[in-house]
């Protein structure tokens, strides 16, 4: 944001960054002198809410621009009376509009006319799109997520060396010394769940954390949220070793989670002592109605994403 100070202390994110490298970027503006600082993200899933209304502002539905590519001809045609053929909102045109002569599907002239361009830009339109949704998805990933920080931001740079040492001093390496999360003890409940995780995964080995849900709680005993917290706060106290993994399905990349022993979880059992703190999380907000946007009507099939999590996680 055009901060060039070596002395800032703190960064503080008040909703997620739309990718992991503008988060490092924006986090990389305090500490230039070398001193310690302090990194805090608050977020909550609601935060998703905002990404999806810029994307579908900004990536119209492919039919929309295929709408306007086919009323294109290769004599140019004033802007003006494009858009009153195909009847569309201006901003919604201008924006469908820019999208076309990015990827080449439109020739834009210095006087506003427009021709027809090449038929090959549906395919680097819709990558486009879905790289800036896979973004967004691994943002919340990342803040959901119980590894070293510093170690995850560093794989994801290609630095796989670097990026299997922790780093020592964030929420998940040392949660103690958190400024911005709370923790407390584990209930009897969350133990319980504890020592029946360590015996899943001393039977099956390595599993998603998809399965040993399923597994575990085969009647909705937890919920699926509660269960991951109670993973997160398994590998906080060196139990467990949680890592993202992604399996392909009808040509797509879906990301999921997997969850094995350490050695330390091995050795574990109902009388073993353990360290075993939880995320402190603030009470769920009051629902409130979603205005639409009579621009974007929001058409969903299925789930997108994890559910929305109470309060806002911090760290």
């Amino acid at each position: 944001m055009g901060i060039d100070k070596a002395d800032i202390r703190t960064a503080i994110h008040t909703a997620l960054p739309g990718s992991l490298k503008a988060y490092y970027q924006e986090i990389g503006r305090a500490g230039r002198d070398g001193r310690p600082s302090r990194a805090i993200l608050m977020h909550s899933y609601a935060d998703r809410y905002t990404h999806d209304f810029f994307f579908e502002r900004d990536y119209p539905d492919v039919a929309v621009l295929d709408g306007i590519f086919a009323r294109l001809q290769p004599e140019p045609q004033a802007k003006a009376a494009l858009q009153h053929q195909v009847r569309m909102e201006e901003e919604v045109f201008d924006k469908a509009m820019e999208k076309l002569w990015t990827h080449g599907g439109a020739l834009v002239d210095f006087a506003e006319n427009v021709s027809r361009g090449h038929d090959q830009w549906r395919e680097s339109y819709i990558a486009r799109g879905e790289q800036k949704r896979a973004q967004i998805d691994q943002m919340i990933r990342y803040a959901e997520s119980s590894q070293c920080r510093m170690a995850t931001l560093v794989r994801h740079f290609g630095d796989l060396a670097d990026g299997q040492k922790p780093g020592g001093i964030c929420d998940f390496c040392a949660p103690r010394l958190c400024a911005a999360q709370r923790f407390r003890t584990a209930t009897e409940t969350e133990h319980a769940a504890l020592i029946n995780v360590v015996a899943a995964l001393r039977r099956g080995g390595t599993k998603s954390t998809g399965k040993l849900y399923s597994q575990l709680c085969p009647k909705r005993e937890m919920s699926r949220d509660a269960l991951e917290e109670v993973l997160g706060a398994m590998a906080r106290a060196g139990l467990v070793q949680l890592s993202d993994a992604v399996f392909e399905k009808d040509g797509k990349q879906i990301p999921y989670r997997k969850a094995s022993l350490t050695r330390a979880g091995y050795a574990v059992d109902e009388v073993t002592p353990v360290e075993f703190i939880m995320k402190e999380t603030a009470l769920p907000a009051a629902k409130r109605k979603r205005r639409k946007n009579p621009l974007f009507p929001r058409v969903r099939s299925g789930r997108r994403g994890p559910k929305p999590q109470p309060g806002r996680g911090q760290w």
